[in-house]
């Protein structure tokens, strides 16, 4: 009798995953348990679920196996970190739902735009995004799922990763492969159990503070310049996207920082956080 090939184990194993994944559907405790079933297919260290509103600032839907650990970070990233972060910036610019490498999300030279001093978050040149919050998991990066809903809300399944090794690719391509029947999954859970996805008890929204920064001082184009820096736009980038050449964004930038009483990149990224952090 002929054995059991390799794909047919691993046909078996998607199959298997397959019928959990539905019959966890409707049922209390989804995310858990559809982050136990992710465990058996997919490699990562830990696991964030988040729910995101237009409304509202992001709300946790589960943290799972390291990632329970890291539940300072979480608390940070929920009040106002995520407001630079490049997942939430996606959503806003309503990112197609797929699965992403978080290095997919980021501006160019993101890492570059990023300093500062004394605050609650730390520049980390080796981390993805270029800034760590405190109490974050260090040198890990991030394979996403997301996933939209109606009522313009987002799931993003969270799966941190290694920075160092093959993981984060491994994971990648295993999150790919799984990532329709997950997504079916979610939304139809989503027309069972709607109030599993309720977001009337989230953090205030600080998205007015990203958008009216600095506008005691400085005008709609300057301000529009300064949204760009803090998401990691070069100069060269702000010239294209907004149609200006580069000397004029470079008058933009000196001007900003005189009207701002600052000298530098990063003393307008800490004033920016630090005006997040007062009314967070």
């Amino acid at each position: 009798m002929a054995q059991p090939t390799l794909s047919d184990k691993s046909s078996r194993n998607i199959s298997e995953m397959n019928c959990n994944i539905i019959n966890a559907i409707g049922t209390d405790n989804f995310f858990h348990k559809i982050a136990n079933i992710l465990d058996g297919c997919i490699t990562f260290e830990g696991l964030f679920v988040f729910l995101y509103s237009k409304d509202s600032a992001p709300s946790s839907l589960g943290s799972f196996k390291g990632a329970k650990s890291f539940s300072k970070g979480l608390e940070n990233y929920l009040r106002y970190t995520y407001v630079l972060n490049p997942v939430y910036r996606s959503y806003l610019d309503n990112v197609s739902p797929n699965a992403y490498l978080i290095s997919d999300l980021l501006s160019p030279r993101y890492t570059d735009q990023i300093a500062v001093s004394d605050l609650d978050i730390r520049v980390e040149g080796h981390e993805t995004i270029g800034y760590r919050t405190p109490g974050w998991p260090k040198n890990m990066t991030e394979v996403l799922a997301l996933i939209n809903l109606p009522g313009k809300k987002m799931v993003e399944f969270s799966f941190l990763t290694s920075l160092s090794g093959d993981q984060t690719k491994q994971s990648y391509e295993q999150l790919k492969e799984i990532y329709p029947v997950l997504l079916s999954a979610v939304l139809k859970h989503y027309e069972f159990a709607a109030e599993d996805f309720d977001t009337s008890k989230a953090n205030p929204s600080q998205e007015q503070w990203f958008q009216s920064f600095g506008q005691e001082v400085l005008t709609e184009r300057e301000r529009n310049v300064v949204r760009m820096i803090l998401t990691g736009h070069s100069s060269n980038a702000i010239a294209l996207t907004l149609g200006i050449s580069l000397p004029t964004v470079k008058t933009h930038r000196r001007n900003i920082y005189a009207k701002l009483q600052i000298s530098s990149q990063a003393e307008l990224f800490s004033l920016f956080v630090q005006k997040l952090m007062e009314n967070a």
